[in-house]
Formats: structure tokens, sequence, C-alpha cells
């Protein structure tokens, strides 16, 4: 066996084999190495492994990438799709508030949207602000209208209230003055005993005129026969008093007619401007006593409608004045009536030529994908958002009988409306 063996081992290379390579052979030797791919340079450095596996790597990561896509892509198409249907499935769900056609169809694709309030309100002091003294609600739960909610320290204003009701009596007092004077110098004001007062001291004068009148013409007659037998000073006294007398009867005269005619229209019409400018006084006065009286009843805050407060805003003995800085709020709560309301929808400006107001919808809410409600498109919006290329409509909501309001829809709730054909 050894010698069968050693002879294969002897024997001679061929002589093509035990030529010496020169030195251009290695070099382009060399150059060739360095051209293959995993070549003795790359294996020296480590990059074989790297070099060869690369591209499959990058082919599993974008397989693994389209995949992903794919699977939401599906999950996305089959929720859609089972919104759709369930909005215009003519059989009722436990939750469904109507029936509908099995001839009627969808005039566009289901839309999603958000469920808002019709009436959403913002319950706040009205010109008055304080400390909160009273606090009588929580959110979630629904409260009759003029139910009170909560009272403001109304002390301030209460004062105020005080202040102008002294001032309304004292209008009260200037105006009743006013008037006095005004109705004291009317001819109706004059009684029968004045104007005969005047009359029996003008029939008086008369007789000391009459009287005085005889003695001045007896005097002058007898100075007429006999210079000597009347002195002049005696006959200048008796004319002095005659005139006197004459003057008084003629001022008597003039008293008696300013009795039965009255004062000059001027002196009637100043006196009456008095009482107006009272008559005016008193009703600012009586104004500002309603102001005050108005603030006071604001103190006591109120539900404006019948519905729920959605959201709390202030706590007991908080500061509240919605028009002074540095108040905690200027609002108590925010308040809807969740019997009434819509899905805020946006519609593409493509669509929005099969939608007329009135068309019949059917809405299935995200979180009750179960039930399902009857509307109608309730309006419109009159402008459209030329970035998005829509229009914005509001879907009013009919909820069944029975159901309480807020007992499923709630408001910013998601929403999928199908519109029925026209």
């Amino acid at each position: 066996m050894n010698e069968t063996a050693e002879p294969v081992a002897l024997i001679e290379a061929p002589a093509f084999a035990k030529r010496v390579p020169t030195a251009e052979s290695r070099d382009m030797k060399e150059r060739v190495q360095r051209l293959r791919i995993g070549g003795p340079t790359a294996r020296a450095k480590g990059l074989l492994g790297g070099i060869t596996w690369l591209p499959w790597i990058l082919c599993g990561v974008l397989s693994l990438a389209w995949a992903g896509v794919g699977v939401r892509y599906y999950k996305s198409s089959a929720t859609d799709t089972d919104s759709g249907p369930v909005a215009v499935s003519t059989n009722k769900s436990s939750g469904s508030s109507g029936g509908g056609s099995a001839s009627q169809s969808i005039a566009i694709a289901p839309v999603a949207g958000y469920l808002v309030p019709a009436r959403q309100i913002a319950v706040s002091p009205i010109d008055v602000g304080g400390q909160l003294i009273e606090h009588n609600f929580v959110e979630g739960k629904q409260y009759a209208q003029g139910t009170v909610l909560a009272r403001i320290d109304s002390t301030n204003y209460r004062a105020a209230v005080d202040e102008t009701k002294a001032l309304v009596s004292a209008a009260e007092s200037r105006l009743a003055g006013a008037w006095q004077r005004y109705q004291e110098i009317l001819p109706a004001s004059v009684r029968q005993i004045e104007k005969d007062q005047v009359s029996e001291q003008k029939r008086e004068s008369a007789v000391i005129e009459k009287r005085a009148k005889q003695e001045y013409d007896r005097l002058k007659d007898i100075g007429s026969t006999n210079s000597l037998a009347v002195a002049p000073r005696e006959l200048q006294q008796a004319e002095s008093d005659y005139f006197a007398a004459k003057a008084r009867t003629a001022g008597l005269e003039a008293s008696f007619q300013t009795l039965v005619l009255g004062p000059r229209p001027e002196k009637i019409a100043a006196v009456k401007e008095d009482w107006n400018a009272a008559q005016r006084d008193l009703d600012a006065a009586k104004a500002r006593l309603a102001q005050s009286q108005w603030r006071v009843d604001n103190c006591t805050i109120k539900m404006p409608i019948t519905g729920t407060v959605l959201s709390k805003k202030a706590e007991l003995y908080s500061l509240v004045n919605p028009l002074a800085f540095g108040a905690t709020s200027g609002s108590l709560a925010d308040i809807a009536d969740l019997a009434n309301l819509e899905v805020d929808l946006e519609i593409p400006e493509s669509d929005i030529g099969k939608l007329t107001v009135g068309q019949s919808c059917r809405i299935v809410p995200k979180a009750f994908p179960d039930r399902t409600y009857d509307g109608s498109l309730f309006r419109i919006m009159p402008i459209a958002n030329r970035a998005k290329s829509v229009i914005t409509v509001r879907v009013s909501v009919t909820l069944p009988p029975g159901e309480t309001q807020g007992q499923y829809l709630k408001p910013e709730m998601g929403a999928v409306v199908t519109f029925l054909s026209k």
C-alpha cells in the first residue's frame, strides 16, 4: 500500500506550472482579484458578508413596509364598509330611530363628521361680579330653565339700590313742589273768596274816590266865588285826596282782572318748565334704581334654557367677574340642549350639487355602530373652504322616542352620515 502511494507524490508537475511568475503577471493577477466581489481585499476588511447580503436586507425591509401599509388600508376599508351599509340598512337595530325604504339609494359616499349641539351657551353673570357664595350644578346633569345655578355676593349692589331709592324720593319731593308752584299761578287756582275780597276793596275805594271828588268840587266852587273863603292849601289837599282815591280804585280793578285772567303766559311757561325738569330728574332716578335692582337680580344666575351642563368653569368661593381683570373666570359653565344635536360635515365640492336641504340621512355614531338614527340635511353653509375644496353642512339628528338626551349621543363624538337619494 505504501509503495503504491509514494509514486503518486513523486509525479512531477508540468513544465508550465514550474514556470516562475514574472512581476508583470503578478501585477495583472492582483488587479483581477481587486475587481472580483469578495476578493482578498474585501475578506481582509471583513466586508464580504455586508456587501453580499445588503440588497437582500433592503428588499426585506421594503416588503415589510408595504405589508404594513396593506394591512392598514384593509382595516380602514373594512371600517368604512361597515359604517356605510349600516346607515342605509332597512332592518331596524335595537337603537334605530326609523326605517327606510329598500328602494332608497345612497346619494354620495358616506361622510364622517362630529356631533355638535345646535345651541351651546356659556352661562356667566351679566354686568356683575363678585365671590360665589352658592354653587348648585355639576357636569353632565340636566337642569330645567330657570333653575338657580349659583349666587354671587350682592352686598355692594344692594347698597346701590338703597342709595338710588333715596334719590328717587328726593326727586319726587322736588317734582311735587314744582307742580304746586305751577298750579298756584293758574287762573283756576284762584278761589272765589279772593275775588270777592278784591271786589269789596274796589267798591270801598270807589266810595272814597266819590267823597274825595265831592269835597274837591265843593272847595273849588267856593274858591271860584270868593277866593278868600278857601285857603289854597286846603284846596290842594282835597285835590290830592281825590286823585289818590281814584288811583287806588284803578289798582284794585287791575288786581281783580289779574285774578280772573291769571299771570302772564311767559311766567306760566317758566314754571311749567321747572316742573318738567323735576319730572325728568325723577325719571332718571327711577332708571338708576331699576338698573341697580337689575344688577342685584343678576347676582342670582339661572339656567337660560333647559339643557345639560357640559363643563364647569368656577367653584364655590371663586371670584367671578367677566368685566374685571384678574378674576378667576368670566364664565361659570357651558350648557347645551342635547336633544337638539347636529352633525358637522365637510362635503367635497364635486358632491354638493347632489344634496338639498331637507334631504333624508342616516347617522351611525362611531361609538355605537349598532345604532342608527334618522336625520335630515338642515343647512348648507354659504361659503366654501378653498384650501380643502369642501363645503360645510349641518345634519340634524332625530332622537328616537324614549331615548334620554345625552344617553348615547354626546357632543364631539364621531359619526358617519349617509345621504339618501332625493
